[in-house]
């Protein structure tokens, strides 16, 4: 059996300046995990059709918004509501295309046309 050089020195345990490998690497601190526990939209029932309306946690609003109801903006990093229609005229696909971006005290408050 062969046996190991004693001249050579042994690895040390820690990668010292080399990129940590895939199971050293942290997991992002802070993710929300509404999306897994909630990750469908619910179906609201109003006078002016039925609506999914799906919850955007304030950790995953990245971008501007402008909120069809008051015409105020929706910043990053505020929780809000995404809501489509369900029984669209043209189908799943333009009702998707046509989704809003809502406060939820408006959403909540909105006005039936």
């Amino acid at each position: 059996m062969p046996r190991r050089s004693l001249s050579k020195p042994r690895r040390p345990n820690s990668n010292s300046g080399a990129a940590p490998s895939k199971w050293q690497k942290a997991r992002p601190a802070g993710r929300d995990i509404s999306r897994i526990l909630d990750p469908a939209p619910r179906v609201e029932r109003a006078p002016d059709g039925d609506w999914y309306v799906q919850y955007i946690p304030s950790i995953n609003a990245l971008k501007t918004y402008k909120c069809p109801e008051c015409e105020r903006p929706i910043q990053p990093g505020v929780a809000h509501l995404v809501v489509w229609q369900q029984d669209h005229l043209f189908g799943v696909q333009r009702a998707i295309e046509e989704r809003r971006h809502w406060h939820e005290r408006c959403w909540a408050t909105r006005r039936f046309w």
